[in-house]
C-alpha cells in the first residue's frame, strides 16, 4: 500500500500540470524560424527596419516581439547596417497604436531602445474627462494598444481606461476598430481589446472578456478566425484570435482548446513552402503585415508577456539566392537570453512548457496501476 500511495502521490501533482501544459504542445517553432528568416532575408531594409512603407515602426516591433518569443535578442537579425534593436532604439512616432506597440518591444528587448519617453508620450495622450475620459489615442485599437504597452513597461492604467474599453463594447459582445462604429464590430480589434484588458489585470471570468469570446466563438468558421461573422478566415484575424485565446487562460478549456489546435493549422496551413517568399504568410491583403506577428504567435506568444523567452530558438541563415546575405548576427548560432519572458502585470502564468509532465504523469499513472494489481494478486 506504501508503495501504491507513493506512486499515487507523484501522479497526483504531474496531473495537475497538465492543463499548464495544454497548448504548448501546438508550438510550431520551425514555422517561427521561416517566418523570421523571410522577414530578414527579404523584408530588412537597409536601416535596420523591417518592411519599405507603411508602418514600419510598428511592423519592426511585431518582429521584435517575435524574437523575444524566439528568446533572441532584437540585434539577432542584420542585413550588413544596423540591426532592428538600433533601429527600434533611434525609432521615433506620434501615432498612439504605433507607440504602443514600441513599448511592446521595448519592454521586451533590452537593446531596442528605453521605455520611458515613450511611456510618457502615452500617459500624456489619455484623455482625462469628457465621453472619452479614460481612452488613450482616437479608436480603439489603438487604445488597445496604449494599454498593452504601458502594462508591459509596468506603468499604472486606471480604472477609468478600463471602464471606457468596456463601455465601447457592442451588443454582440465585439469591439469596433472606431469609436464611431463606422465599421461595425471585428474580431481584430475584439482579440486585441481582449488582451488589453487582460493586461489590466481585469480576470478572464469578467463579463466584458466572456462576451469578447462569445463574439469571437461567432466569427471562427473553417477551421480559422475570419474577420466578422460569415466572412472566411484571414491570417491576420487569426493570430489575434490565438493571442487573445493565450492570453485569457482558455487554451485548456473548451471549444477553446480545440479552436486553438485548429486556427494554428490554419495559420501554418497559410505558409508559403517554397519559392522567393519560403516563410512568409500568403495573405490577400499583405504577406509582410500577415507575417510580422505570425513568429509570435506560432511559439505561443501574446501580447500579454513581456521579456525573452528562456528557451532559445535559433535563426536559420538566408538562403543563398535570397535577396541580402545573411549576417554573423542571424546564424543557427543560438544567442543567450538576458531577460526572461514574464506576464506583462497579469499574474497569469505563461505556457511556455514542454509537454513532458503529461509524459511522465502517464507513465506513473500505469506504474501505479500495475502496484495495484501486483498488490491484490499476492493478497
Amino acid at each position: 500500500m506504501k508503495r501504491l500511495l507513493s506512486a499515487t502521490s507523484i501522479v497526483i501533482p504531474l496531473v495537475l500540470l497538465i492543463p499548464l501544459s495544454v497548448g504548448a504542445q501546438n508550438a510550431l517553432p520551425s514555422n517561427a524560424q521561416r517566418a523570421l528568416q523571410w522577414l530578414q532575408c527579404t523584408q530588412q531594409q537597409p536601416n535596420g527596419q523591417i518592411g519599405n512603407g507603411g508602418n514600419p515602426i510598428a511592423r519592426s516591433s511585431e518582429v521584435a516581439l517575435g524574437l523575444a518569443a524566439a528568446g533572441q535578442p532584437a540585434s539577432a537579425i542584420q542585413r550588413g547596417g544596423p540591426t532592428l534593436g538600433e533601429y527600434l532604439t533611434t525609432a521615433v512616432s506620434t501615432d498612439v497604436g504605433t507607440n504602443g506597440e514600441l513599448l511592446l518591444a521595448r519592454a521586451s528587448q533590452s537593446d531596442a531602445g528605453p521605455t520611458a519617453t515613450v511611456a510618457a508620450q502615452l500617459q500624456a495622450a489619455k484623455s482625462t474627462s469628457g465621453a472619452t475620459k479614460g481612452e488613450y489615442g482616437t479608436d480603439i485599437y489603438s487604445d488597445a494598444l496604449a494599454v498593452l504597452g504601458l502594462r508591459a513597461a509596468g506603468q499604472p492604467v486606471d480604472q477609468d481606461s478600463i471602464d471606457f474599453l468596456k463601455a465601447q463594447q457592442k451588443s454582440d459582445g465585439g469591439w469596433s476598430a472606431d469609436n464611431a462604429d463606422q465599421f461595425g464590430t471585428d474580431s481584430n480589434t475584439t482579440a486585441l481589446v481582449i488582451q488589453a484588458l487582460v493586461a489590466a489585470t481585469v480576470p478572464s471570468t469578467d463579463a466584458a472578456i466572456t462576451n469578447g469570446f462569445t463574439y469571437l466563438q461567432s466569427v471562427f468558421s473553417s477551421g480559422g478566425f475570419g474577420d466578422a461573422p460569415g466572412l472566411a478566415p484571414d491570417p491576420n484575424s487569426d493570430e489575434l484570435g490565438i493571442q487573445a485565446i493565450i492570453a485569457a487562460g482558455q487554451q485548456g478549456t473548451d471549444p477553446w482548446q480545440s479552436r486553438l489546435s485548429q486556427a494554428l493549422t490554419y495559420l501554418s496551413g497559410q505558409q508559403l513552402a517554397s519559392g522567393t517568399d519560403r516563410g512568409a504568410i500568403a495573405s490577400s491583403f499583405s504577406k509582410l503585415f500577415a507575417t510580422t506577428l505570425a513568429p509570435a504567435v506560432f511559439l505561443l506568444r501574446p501580447l500579454t508577456v513581456v521579456g525573452r523567452a528562456q528557451t532559445v530558438v535559433a535563426l536559420l541563415p538566408c538562403p543563398t539566392t535570397a535577396p541580402a546575405s545573411a549576417s554573423p548576427g542571424a546564424t543557427a548560432t543560438a544567442a543567450p537570453p538576458t531577460t526572461t519572458a514574464r506576464l506583462a502585470q497579469t499574474g497569469r502564468p505563461y505556457p511556455d512548457r514542454q509537454p513532458w509532465p503529461i509524459l511522465i504523469g502517464g507513465l506513473c499513472i500505469a506504474a501505479g496501476l500495475s502496484l495495484r494489481r501486483l498488490r491484490r494478486s499476492t493478497s
